[in-house]
């Protein structure tokens, strides 16, 4: 059926995002940042730009589960990006620190939404699994599919803002916080896909 093959396309797809920023991460942690600066000063150089009312910013365990909270405007940070000086750390902070934004408001609600989203999509295939019921399934097959295609368009609609992209990279020239700057380029696209990477277990933040 076209369902079951469009969900196991994304399983798929899912995995290999998920070995590939793995790999780039690894890479670019081997990278030092010349500018010097951590995680955490340059999530706060940029959310202090960014954002009406400037976020605290904290250190949480838990790998590749980096975000900002919205509701309690926190950027909540891993060991390795908080602490970072290297070039994984840096992009990290720069893509977390962007969703601060005043005009990225109404993704961050979405994404909220979306990671819950997710959670009723695993009660329904396991329900559906347990009660032998194939529509309840499907149904929660729909809600992940669904979930997915929210993500990418989040993510895919400010990388093909060029003009989003030129501030991005003007902000991070005029601030220093990459040396030298042109090192993001190398790493920036494919990171930017953490978000959609971690969607299969995303609501872990909200009980974080």
């Amino acid at each position: 059926m076209v369902l079951d093959f469009v969900f196991i396309i994304i399983i798929v797809i899912l995995l290999i995002l998920n070995i590939l920023i793995r790999i780039m991460g690894k890479q670019a942690q081997k990278v030092s940042n010349g500018s010097g600066l951590s995680g955490f000063e340059i999530a706060r150089q940029i959310s202090s730009r960014l954002s009406p009312n400037e976020p605290h910013i904290i250190k949480k365990n838990g790998k590749y589960l980096d975000h900002y909270n919205q509701e309690r405007n926190v950027i909540k940070l891993s060991p390795l990006v908080f602490d970072g000086e290297d070039l994984y750390a840096s992009l990290v902070a720069i893509n977390i620190a962007l969703e601060t934004a005043k005009e990225r408001k109404t993704g961050c609600i979405i994404r909220k939404l979306n990671s819950f989203l997710v959670i009723a999509s695993y009660i329904m295939i396991f329900l559906g699994a347990f009660a032998n019921n194939i529509l309840v399934i499907r149904l929660g097959m729909i809600l992940f599919i669904l979930s997915f295609l929210i993500e990418f368009i989040l993510v895919s609609t400010f990388l093909r803002n060029k003009e989003e992209m030129a501030k991005l990279y003007n902000l991070i020239k005029k601030e220093n916080l990459i040396k030298p700057t042109a090192k993001y380029k190398d790493y920036f696209t494919v990171l930017s896909f953490l978000h959609l990477a971690t969607l299969p277990y995303s609501f872990i933040n909200y009980f974080r």
